[in-house]
């Protein structure tokens, strides 16, 4: 199966989940993720804002407020498909930009160089167990993963996972995976096939 015949057919089951599923999988995604080491263990965390149909990230930032931790969320450039990560303490400091994505406004945060930030939650449609991801198609994270250097980790609902995902040479896999189920090393089960 291709890239592309995956992702479509992974987007399509994630259209039909149901209001209370997506909600009670986010919420038992959100409590393993809030106890993961490298979560505890962090200052700066880097995440998308979420929308339907991805894991809810609202409530995971709302409890890593309460926890003290930094927030940062990305401004992406279309021209160079580049992104550049801003502090936000409040959802007011947010903007929508198009495909009604909700982004940081400059004026409103402060920048943070890729270097500050220590685990980075990146999006993604379908993973598997080793961290290979295919992502929105943008490739807007590949890019800025090339130089970065910090923890990463994605955020899934467990049919999100399959056995095998078409990989490019560009293709940058995370470290960890945090489904409602378990918890996936991933660079472990890479380290295992060397």
């Amino acid at each position: 199966m291709s890239k592309l015949d995956q992702r479509k057919n992974m987007k399509d089951r994630l259209a039909e989940l149901k209001m209370d599923l997506y909600s009670a999988y986010s919420k038992e995604i959100e409590n393993h993720f809030l106890i993961e080491e490298n979560v505890q263990n962090a200052s700066v965390i880097g995440m998308t804002i979420s929308s339907f149909p991805e894991v809810d990230t609202k409530g995971i930032i709302q409890q890593l407020w309460k926890m003290g931790k930094t927030v940062v969320v990305p401004k992406c450039t279309s021209k160079d498909r580049s992104m550049t990560f801003y502090k936000i303490e409040s959802y007011d400091q947010l903007e929508t930009v198009y495909m009604q994505l909700l982004e940081p406004n400059p004026l409103l945060t402060t920048k943070v160089a890729r270097e500050e930030i220590d685990l980075l939650v990146v999006p993604g449609i379908v993973y598997s167990k080793k961290g290979c991801r295919i992502g929105y198609g943008g490739g807007y994270y590949d890019r800025f993963l090339m130089n970065y250097a910090g923890q990463t980790m994605s955020l899934a609902f467990d049919f999100q996972i399959v056995e095998k995902v078409m990989r490019e040479p560009f293709d940058l896999p995370v470290d960890t995976i945090i489904t409602n189920k378990e918890i996936i090393p991933c660079k472990r089960n890479r380290e295992k096939e060397v």
